[in-house]
């Protein structure tokens, strides 16, 4: 035998079927809550003010409309009225009235002119 070691075969490792294990950092510490509830806050405030300027234009516009309506309804009233004058003074009952107190006398006949032929219709010698 000689002097010198004998020579051992090189080992190799052996694969396991676990996974290598990793260093992990620890967990950041928790963060404050006051900058979430802030803006919860500020959301639903925002919100809430919103829906309160929109209820008060509502109501405004609302308001508009009732005295546009009422508006409409009298002048609709004031234009039946003119109508039902306008048709009284233009009946048959009130024209003779006003003619007779303007002094004039109704029609012994009724005579009409033809243009196209030039001669007068209804006159006295039965044409």
């Amino acid at each position: 035998m000689s002097a010198m070691p004998a020579r051992t075969a090189a080992v190799e490792p052996r694969r396991s079927w676990r996974p290598r294990l990793q260093v992990v950092r620890s967990p950041a510490p928790a963060r404050s809550l006051v900058p979430y509830l802030l803006l919860c806050a500020t959301i639903l405030l925002g919100s809430l003010v919103a829906a309160l300027l929109i209820n008060t234009q509502m109501a405004v516009d609302a308001y508009a409309i009732h005295d546009a309506t009422r508006t409409l309804n009298r002048l609709e009233e004031t234009q039946t009225a003119l109508v039902q004058q306008v048709e009284e003074a233009g009946s048959p009952a009130s024209l003779q009235r006003r003619a007779e107190d303007l002094g004039m006398e109704p029609a012994e006949r009724v005579d009409f002119i033809s243009l196209r032929e030039g001669t007068i219709l209804g006159g006295s010698d039965g044409e």
